[in-house]
């Protein structure tokens, strides 16, 4: 998972990734959380914020992967 830098492991990484019918939205960042539950958390907000701003959403899912690829939840729109 996270990299070792002196004596500390970093935490993990996270990717958000917006699947639609017609286009994926990759996030080749990610985001350092602390857990798979803090980033469930942070994916429930991704996808309110984004129905707040009118994001088209029809068909789309969130998909929150975690370093090692693995969807550790989909949360659709």
């Amino acid at each position: 998972m996270g990299a070792q830098v002196a004596g500390k492991r970093d935490m993990p990484r996270y990717y958000f990734v917006v699947e639609m019918p017609d286009h994926t939205y990759d996030d080749s960042e990610g985001e350092q959380l602390p857990s798979d539950a803090a980033a469930k958390t942070y994916g429930g907000r991704v996808v309110r914020e984004l129905k707040e701003r009118d994001f088209e959403s029809a068909g789309a899912i969130l998909l929150v992967r975690n370093e090692g690829g693995q969807i550790i939840q989909s949360i659709p729109f």
